[in-house]
């Protein structure tokens, strides 16, 4: 500022011996020349983000106009009268200490921009593999390796009367501590089925956004709806949603689908008043016909991720109480296995526990323990956020992928999940004896893979397997949730 200053200060000292006794500085002078030197706001229309002159004074010198108004053209002769030099060198003035000014102006913007990274329209990218209009998203965002962390990122939807924010720390001095029950692990309070099929409620979609890469076996969408307080939840909980149209087949009103809740009880942006819902889009490729059969594609998967921003959706619930999880002893370690968007609770439990500021996650001594199985690197859900715990908290969170066609197993196949988590038998036994509570979700077809893994581990240790399973599930450490 002091610089700033004294170069405005030097400016003023030439502008006046310049002027000599012919009085260019005085009030009236500064006046009548300001209305030709400046252009008024009134001038200035705004055209992608950046300020267009109108038709009629675009191109124009504004030093001196080559059309003006009687009494522009009065000052201007009047100035040129007293000396050709001098509206030159005030012209360049003028110039100079708007540059100085602007310059000024866009070094105290960036001292005094926020933590929340805000997605302009000139800072969207395409999302990946997409050839649409720009769209901002996880899907556009560069891989967790060639971009630093920020303690927020803001995901803007254009036709959004304001941002919605998926933090992914809490912010500074506030702690989400309102939904909670007393104490904060006691689940007699639990909400469940709070609407109906028959009177379902109507949320409203504040955006539907592609998560995973190009070269993901599908697309995968994160769909975020504002149900302003009125739909609480627990994380590891479902709800169902009833998509628009009748069934084909009996002319009546689709029935309900169930999603797993893909965010915490507070939701992405931690107000408590938003849900999210991680979904795939469910198609059906015909050989016969080379190319997707769109009278086999999932009514309710494809229903949601073609929602746009502002359509309502009827959703009931929310429902279950298996995946819920045990909160009375900090100490519980927390094993989660997951195939694709059997991720959606596990989103919920790790936010809940690591990135928002809650009494669970104040008091949580324990492990958490994510294994996630999926075709390859692009189909990977949340990464960046999984990554960021475990840079945050590297004792207490524990991640593991399983890459069916990037990597292979110890006998030299494809990576499954089942595969992934044999390689940890040992720790994963041991964890469970000490009473760890092991979750499983995703399609079902992940199950018997897993059953026969663990079966083969258990002969190993001496153990029967039906026994060893059915002791788990009485001492409520063996969760499913399938598909």
């Amino acid at each position: 500022m002091a610089q700033f200053a004294v170069l405005v200060a030097g400016l003023l000292l030439v502008a006046e011996s310049q002027a000599g006794d012919v009085g260019f500085l005085s009030k009236s002078s500064l006046n009548d020349y300001d209305k030709f030197i400046t252009p008024t706001a009134s001038q200035f229309t705004i055209a992608d983000d950046k300020p267009v002159l109108h038709p009629t004074t675009q191109g124009q010198d504004f030093d001196l106009p080559k059309t003006a108004g009687n009494e522009e053209e009065k000052a201007a002769q009047k100035l040129l009268a007293n000396g050709s030099n001098t509206p030159v060198t005030l012209s360049a003035i003028g110039v100079g200490l708007l540059a100085l000014a602007t310059m000024l102006g866009v070094r105290m913007r960036r001292g005094l921009q926020p933590a929340s990274v805000l997605a302009s329209p000139i800072m969207e990218m395409k999302s990946q593999g997409s050839d649409a209009a720009p769209t901002v998203g996880w899907g556009s965002l560069p891989s967790q390796s060639s971009r630093p962390l920020t303690p927020a990122y803001a995901y803007v939807n254009p036709t959004a009367q304001a941002p919605v924010e998926i933090l992914t720390e809490s912010p500074a001095g506030k702690k989400q501590d309102f939904l909670e029950a007393s104490p904060y692990w006691d689940q007699k309070t639990v909400p469940v089925n709070t609407w109906k099929n028959k009177s379902p409620y109507t949320a409203k979609v504040v955006s539907c956004k592609r998560i995973v890469g190009p070269e993901a076996t599908g697309e995968t969408c994160h769909i975020i709806f504002d149900h302003k307080g009125e739909m609480p939840y627990w994380e590891g909980q479902s709800y169902g949603v009833i998509p628009d149209g009748v069934n084909p087949k009996n002319g009546k009103n689709h029935t309900v689908r169930l999603y797993s809740i893909a965010s915490s009880r507070y939701g992405d942006d931690m107000t408590g008043k938003t849900s999210s819902l991680c979904v795939r889009r469910a198609t059906y490729w015909c050989p016969e016909m080379g190319k997707e059969d769109p009278a086999k594609k999932g009514v309710c998967s494809n229903f949601l991720c073609d929602t746009k921003a502002g359509a309502e959706v009827k959703m009931t619930g929310p429902t279950g109480k298996v995946m819920l999880m045990p909160e009375e002893k900090a100490d519980t370690d927390y094993i989660m296995v997951a195939t694709g968007t059997g991720i959606a609770p596990y989103r919920g439990f790790i936010r809940r526990l690591f990135t928002e500021t809650t009494p669970a996650g104040e008091a949580y001594k324990g492990v958490a323990w994510l294994f996630l199985g999926v075709a390859n690197s692009d189909a990977l859900l949340y990464d960046e956020e999984w990554q960021a715990v475990k840079a945050k908290y590297p004792d207490n969170f524990k991640l593991d992928y399983a890459l069916s066609r990037e990597q292979t197993n110890a006998k030299g196949g494809k990576m499954y999940i089942q595969d992934k988590v044999e390689e940890y038998a040992d720790e994963v036994f041991d964890r469970l004896s000490k009473g760890a509570v092991m979750y499983f979700c995703g399609l079902k077809g992940m199950m018997p893979g897993i059953q026969d893994m663990l079966k083969g581990v258990c002969e190993k240790k001496g153990l029967d397997f039906d026994e060893y399973i059915a002791g788990l599930k009485k001492a409520g450490q063996w969760r499913v949730e399938v598909y």
